[in-house]
Formats: structure tokens, sequence, C-alpha cells
């Protein structure tokens, strides 16, 4: 199963343990448990999106541009000299 995966069917168990009809101190034990569980899987998640954009694998979309300042120029140049008033 994947990561992503994990992650759902650890929300989805979430959702349904309160139903289940187990005791309230081993529920809250479940959940504590889940939770840890969502953490690690999160950090392992979030250490490979790392990795993946570190190597140059992220996506076009997500590549943000190193140019902090560009000069620009008048799109057009005006000679003032030849004017007359």
């Amino acid at each position: 199963m994947s990561k992503e995966m994990g992650i759902v069917a650890l929300g989805v168990w979430v959702v349904v343990m309160p139903y289940l009809g187990i005791y309230r101190s081993w529920l809250t034990v479940l959940m504590v448990l889940t939770g840890i569980a969502l953490m690690i899987i999160g950090f392992l998640l979030r250490g490979e999106a790392i990795t993946r954009e570190h190597h140059g694998h992220a996506p076009e979309a997500r590549k943000k541009s190193r140019v902090t300042f560009q000069e620009s120029t008048p799109a057009v140049e005006h000679d003032y000299s030849s004017e007359t008033n």
C-alpha cells in the first residue's frame, strides 16, 4: 500500500472507530497510535517531496524562477530633441 493510501485508510479508521463500540480507554489509545502513524507517514511524504524537489523531479509548475530582479527598458524610446514648442 502506498503512503498516500495509508493516510486515506487511517482517515477512514479514525472516522469509523468511535462507532465500533470499543471501550473508552482503548479508544483513546488507538486514537493516539493512529495519530502517531499519521504523523510518521506525513513526515515520510514530506521528506520524499523535498528529495524530489532537490533532485529536480518536481513538476514544472512548482519550480520557481530564481530571478529576483530584472531591469526593464521603455518599449518605445522617444526623441525629445526634435520637438518644437
